[in-house]
C-alpha cells in the first residue's frame, strides 16, 4: 500500500486541499491528546467525514463524478431515477406528493425524479432534501435549478428530519457513510480498535475489550480466527429509529453496498469491508489523506431489518439493485430511447451494465423497503426476492 506522501503526489493535492488536511489532522490530533487512550475509530471517521468546513463531506472539494473520487448510480444517467420513480408511483398516489431524499449528492437524482414525475403529471407538492453540507446544498440547488427550474420552488432543504411525515423517504449510499467501529479478534477476545497519533501520523491502537453481549450475535461464537477484523455500526439502530419516528405514514427505500449478516460476518471475510476512495481508486488506509478521501464500510442489512422491526416499521422487501431496477422497467426506457446515434445507444448500454451487472453495482448494492401504515407493496422486490436471506 502506498504511503500518504506517495498518494498525495499521485493525486496532486491542491494548496487548498493540503490546508484542509493539515487543519483537520490537527483538530483530530488535539482530540486524541485530550484522551490518553486514543479515540474510537467511529469518532475518527465522524470527524474525517463531517467535521464542520473540514470533513470530507463538508469541505467543498469535488467528490462526485469523473473529476471527483467516485460515481454513484444517479450520476451515470437517469435510469436509476426512472426505476425509483416507477416504484414510488406504484403506491398510493398521495404518498408521492411528498418526497424526502437524505444526502442528495450533486442533486442529479432530485432533478431527474422531478422531471420524470412532472412528465407523468405527478410532480410532488414538496421535495425535501436533508443535507448537512452547505457546499452540497448550493451544488444541489444549482443542479436542480438547471434541470427543472419550474419546480425549484417545491424543493426545500432541511436541517433535521421533519415530524409527522407522510410520503416516501429514500437514501442512496448514505448508510455506508455512517461512522462504524473497527473490531479485532485477539487471543484475549474481541477488542475495539481505536486511533492514536504519534510521530506526526495516525495509527491503530487497541483501546478497549468488547463484551460478548455488545457484539452482533454471529460474532459471539468461536468460529473466528485471531486477527479477524470487521466493523460494527451501533449508530444504525438509532438512525433507523429516527426515520421511524419522523414517518407517520409512508415508505422508506434504502440503497447501499452491503450483505445479510451471515455473509457480512463470514469467517473467510477476515479484513472486513472498510474502504477508502480517492480519484476512483479504492484502498484500505483510512488513517491517511484525512478529509481528502471517502471512508466507507458495507452495510449489515440484517441489522437494518432488526432495527426497523424494533422501531415499528414493516419490511416490504429486500433485493439487489439489479432486481429492483429491472423489475421497475429500466430496459423499457432504454428501448424507448433507442437512437440512430450509435454513441447514444452505447452510453445507455453502458449505464445498464454498470447499474445491473453482478461485477458492477448490480448485486453488491442492495435495496431494502420499509414502511408504516401502507397497504400495498412497492414494485421492485419480486423479481429477485432476497428477503429470506435476512
Amino acid at each position: 500500500m502506498q504511503t500518504q506522501e506517495a498518494q498525495q503526489k499521485e493525486i496532486q493535492i491542491s494548496a487548498k486541499a493540503q490546508q484542509i488536511n493539515q487543519q483537520l489532522v490537527g483538530l483530530i490530533a488535539d482530540k486524541i491528546k485530550q484522551n490518553n487512550r486514543g479515540i474510537s475509530f467511529a469518532e475518527y471517521m465522524q470527524l474525517a467525514l463531517y467535521a464542520p468546513s473540514l470533513g470530507y463531506y463538508q469541505n467543498g472539494l469535488q467528490k462526485f463524478g469523473a473529476q471527483g473520487d467516485f460515481i454513484t448510480a444517479p450520476e451515470m444517467g437517469d435510469l436509476f431515477a426512472y426505476g425509483l420513480v416507477n416504484s414510488i408511483i406504484s403506491l398510493d398516489e398521495k404518498l408521492s406528493d411528498h418526497l424526502l431524499e437524505i444526502g442528495a449528492g450533486t442533486g442529479q437524482l432530485a432533478g431527474d425524479i422531478l422531471l420524470q414525475l412532472e412528465a407523468l403529471g405527478r410532480a410532488p407538492e414538496q421535495y425535501f432534501i436533508l443535507e448537512p453540507s452547505a457546499n452540497l446544498q448550493a451544488l444541489q440547488f444549482e443542479t436542480i435549478q438547471s434541470k427543472v427550474p419550474q419546480l425549484i420552488d417545491r424543493v426545500k432543504w432541511l436541517k433535521a428530519l421533519p415530524q409527522n411525515f407522510h410520503g416516501v423517504i429514500f437514501a442512496n449510499e448514505v448508510l455506508d457513510a455512517i461512522p462504524c467501529e473497527r473490531i479485532e479478534k485477539t487471543e484475549s477476545g474481541w477488542q475495539q480498535l481505536g486511533v492514536t497519533f504519534k510521530n506526526g501520523q495516525f495509527d491503530w491502537k487497541i483501546i478497549d475489550d468488547i463484551a460478548a453481549e455488545d457484539l452482533p450475535e454471529l460474532l459471539q461464537g468461536g468460529a473466528f480466527i485471531e486477527g479477524y477484523i470487521s466493523e460494527t455500526r451501533p449508530l444504525v439502530d438509532s438512525w433507523i429509529n429516527s426515520l421511524s419516528d419522523c414517518l407517520e405514514q409512508g415508505l422508506i427505500l434504502l440503497f447501499d453496498y452491503g450483505y445479510p449478516q451471515l455473509e457480512y460476518y463470514h469467517p473467510q471475510r477476515t479484513d472486513g469491508s472498510l474502504r477508502c476512495f480517492t480519484n476512483h481508486q479504492a484502498h484500505s488506509q483510512p488513517l491517511e489523506l484525512t478529509g481528502l478521501q471517502d471512508i466507507t464500510a458495507h452495510v449489515d442489512f440484517t441489522q437494518v431489518a432488526k432495527a426497523a422491526i424494533e422501531s415499528g416499521l414493516e419490511i416490504d422487501g429486500f433485493t439487489s439493485q439489479a432486481g429492483f431496477l429491472l423489475e421497475n422497467r429500466i430496459l423499457e426506457r432504454v428501448e424507448a430511447n433507442h437512437s440512430s446515434d450509435n454513441a447514444t445507444n452505447y452510453a445507455m448500454s453502458q449505464q445498464v451494465q454498470k447499474l445491473t451487472a453482478p461485477g458492477q453495482m448490480g448485486e453488491v448494492i442492495k435495496v431494502i423497503g420499509l414502511s408504516k401504515k401502507v397497504n400495498s407493496t412497492p414494485s421492485g422486490f419480486t423479481l429477485q426476492d432476497q428477503l429470506y436471506r435476512l
